[in-house]
Order: structure tokens, then sequence, then C-alpha cells
């Protein structure tokens, strides 16, 4: 077997659990090529030749794992995404073992689920369309500050930095969205409109409970205007409700569609999968790339049942 494993070094407090993978995969005859990218290695000079490998490895936060898999779209190789970064959302969603050796098991299997990404598009302040896929979610607004903020201290101290930003914007602005989506408009205020491919946050909290990273849509939810502690609704309902098919999520807004096009008036800034985008107009599109990615599954995964009909 042939694996190839793109790494991210500086990608948060779990980066050294690589190399526990790493010697756990190996068996005789086997080829393992690790490229760590960074200053000296771009991602789409490390995976040029991905084509060639029986396995791919992605190791990083979700950031990182964003960034490889757009370059890997459509590849054909079953991709197994190791959590090496602050939150690992992503790896949450696709549901596998966490052990590193359970992960090497996983990854010589070879059982692989057809999942989907999204695509965004923003215009910078320079007037030019720009893209990159996203894995989790995107949006601008109060999750967009929140990472903003996060992002000096989330690989010293983990999680807790995206508390900490948030309790530190207790009045959150108040934009007035235009989502255009599928032939559809509306018209909403809020303090952000968030754009899903994937439903679940920390603690197993489904932001957007309908949403399947296999189910050819992205989900759209504007919060209504209000303060941090107006938020109490909905995080009383996601800690009683983690699923949110009984209490919904209250003060959310949504739709699903394929596409998407939303207007932030003021422009709020925006993120990707935790990466803040500097320098936009306050108008982004999304879209949803079905089944673009072959991810490796184990037989903890809420995806295994549906790579197996």
């Amino acid at each position: 077997m042939r694996c190839l494993i793109v790494h991210n070094l500086a990608s948060g407090p779990h980066s050294d659990e690589i190399f526990t993978f790493i010697h756990a995969l190996l068996a005789t005859g086997d080829e393992v090529v690790m490229r760590c990218i960074g200053e000296a290695l771009e991602t789409e000079e490390a995976v040029a030749d991905a084509r060639s490998f029986d396995r791919i490895v992605v190791s990083g936060g979700d950031g990182t794992v964003a960034n490889v898999l757009d370059h890997l779209r459509d590849c054909g190789v079953p991709i197994l995404v190791f959590p090496s970064g602050t939150a690992n959302l992503y790896f949450q969603n696709v549901g596998n073992a966490p052990d590193a050796a359970a992960l090497a098991q996983a990854c010589r299997a070879g059982i692989t689920a057809k999942v989907d990404m999204g695509e965004l598009f923003w215009v910078d302040e320079s007037g030019e369309t720009r893209r990159h896929g996203f894995i989790n979610i995107a949006g601008s607004g109060f999750d967009a500050t929140i990472m903003e903020k996060a992002a000096p201290t989330k690989n010293d101290i983990g999680e807790i930095a995206y508390v900490l930003s948030a309790l530190s914007t207790p009045e959150p602005q108040v934009a007035h969205f235009t989502i255009e989506h599928d032939g559809e408009v509306d018209e909403l205020d809020g303090i952000s409109c968030m754009v899903g491919n994937t439903a679940g946050i920390q603690n197993e909290i489904n932001l957007f409970p309908d949403c399947r990273m296999d189910d050819g849509l992205i989900d759209i939810a504007v919060v209504e205007p209000t303060t941090l502690v107006g938020l109490l609704p909905t995080v009383a309902a996601a800690v009683f409700d983690p699923a949110g098919r009984g209490l919904g999520r209250p003060q959310f807004k949504t739709f699903q569609a394929k596409t998407a096009k939303i207007t932030c008036t003021p422009s709020l800034g925006m993120q990707f999968d935790g990466e803040v985008i500097p320098n936009n107009s306050g108008v982004f599109g999304a879209r949803v790339l079905p089944k673009c990615l072959d991810i490796i599954v184990d037989e903890f995964s809420n995806l295994r049942a549906d790579s197996q009909e």
C-alpha cells in the first residue's frame, strides 16, 4: 500500500499524534510519503500526484482539512481525515473513532462514503471574485467575529478561545441579509448568516438539524437580532435537544438549497471553517459540490451504512 500523508505541523495541540498513527499503519512492504505543508510547500504541490497513491491522509485542523480536500475533489482515492487541530469539527461529523491505532486500521481497510463539499464565492474590496471549498460552515456576522477574535490564541488554549471570543462580544452587530436561493429571495435582519455543509459543532450539537454531509444540499441559517444573553433560548434548546429534532433551533430562520447568493449590509466580515476572510464586500455565494470526496469511514461512523447500500 502506498499512502500519502499531508500534514500541517502548526495545526494545533494534537499535531504530534500523526506519528503514532504512522507507526500503527506501517506494515512490511508499505510505503508512506509524508509532506508537511506550510511556507515551504503549498497544498497544490503537495497533492499534485495524489492519484498515484492508494490512500491519502489529511492531518490538521478544519482550515487545513478544508484546504487540502478542496484540491482533492473527485480524485477517486480513499481519503482519511486525521484530527490534529483545535476543534476538528469535520472529523467529529464523519464520526470515526479518534484513537490513532483505530484510524490506522480504518485507513488500511479503505471503506469509503461519498460526501459533499460546499463551495464559497465572495467579492473582495477590489471587486475581484474569489472562491474556496468549505467542509463545515461558512458565514458572515457573529460567527466570523468569534473566529477573528479567537485566531491569535486558539492554537495555545484550544476551544476555550472560541468561548472567550463570544463572551467578549455581548452585543453582536445587526445586519440586513438578502438571500437568493434556488430562485427564491428572502430578506432578513440578523446577527449572522451561516451556510453549512455539516451539522455538528462542539458537544455533539447539531446546528442545522436537517443537514447531512451527503444530501446534495447546503443549509442556510440566519440568526435573529439579539444579544449574547438573548441567545439563551437557542443554547438551552441545544443542550436539551442536541440533535434538534424536538425543540429545533429557536431564533434561527433556516433554508436548504443547492445554490445561494447572500448580500450582507453592512459587511460584517466572513469566515469559512474557522478561517477569516479579510477585505470582503459583504456579498458571497455558496453552492454544493455533491459527492465529490471518498472519505474513509469505520464501523462507528454515521456514514458507514450509506457507504454499504
